[in-house]
């Protein structure tokens, strides 16, 4: 979740911020293997992945989000998170100790370009890292008695969800170190514990070779 990074972003008047390529033009990438999307929103990046895998992937959640091309993934603190208008109180309380955290989920319909005023790039991952990078956001959930996703009722927008995530979320572990890893799980050359910030792993992901065959960017 990115908005506790924001306010300590604006408070010491940094921004970590690159700018990226746009998206490359719609059609197939040469090769076996399944493309993911970040959209950069500027102090966060946000993990869109096909909405039809996750629900293969997590059959609970397929009623839920029975309709859109994608679903936008997001991770973080979770009183923050659900927080409609939080305070620096409580921003803070989330960057100086290690909290609970929540995943949000919200279906895209379309091709995501330009979302929410963020630039959308493609990453084309191999058939078996797509699948560890599957298995990584369905371990991330956090699961009821039941063992089902725990639900934690409306997301901030329309058709949007939140759910209760493992992990805790801290200055050193926020929404980018989380998608940082997540992309590690698909064969991405990262080291998320140093990528803290949105521009600290877009800016890595530029300097990925370009014959990368299990992470590819794709311009």
């Amino acid at each position: 979740m990115p908005r506790p990074v924001a306010l300590l972003l604006l408070l010491l008047g940094l921004s970590g911020c690159a700018g990226l390529p746009g998206p490359a033009a719609d059609g197939d990438v040469a090769g076996a293997g399944h493309s993911v999307l970040l959209v950069n929103h500027g102090l966060h990046a946000g993990l869109l992945i096909a909405r039809a895998d996750l629900a293969r992937a997590l059959p609970t959640l397929a009623e839920t989000f029975a309709t859109g091309d994608w679903v936008e993934i997001g991770w973080g603190d979770e009183d923050f998170y659900r927080t409609p208008q939080p305070s620096l109180g409580l921003a803070l309380r989330a960057l100086l100790r290690p909290t609970p955290a929540a995943l949000h989920v919200q279906p895209i319909d379309g091709t995501p370009r330009g979302l929410s005023g963020g630039e959308v790039v493609e990453i084309r991952l191999s058939e078996a890292g797509y699948r560890r990078l599957l298995a990584f956001v369905v371990a991330s959930f956090g699961r009821s008695a039941q063992g089902t996703p725990t639900d934690l009722g409306p997301g901030l927008f329309i058709g949007s969800r939140f759910y209760r995530a493992k992990g805790r979320y801290s200055l050193l572990r926020t929404c980018n170190t989380w998608l940082a890893e997540a992309l590690a799980a698909g064969g991405c050359p990262l080291r998320p514990a140093r990528l803290v910030t949105a521009g600290q792993l877009l800016s890595r992901l530029q300097q990925m070779p370009l014959g990368d065959t299990a992470c590819r960017l794709r311009y």
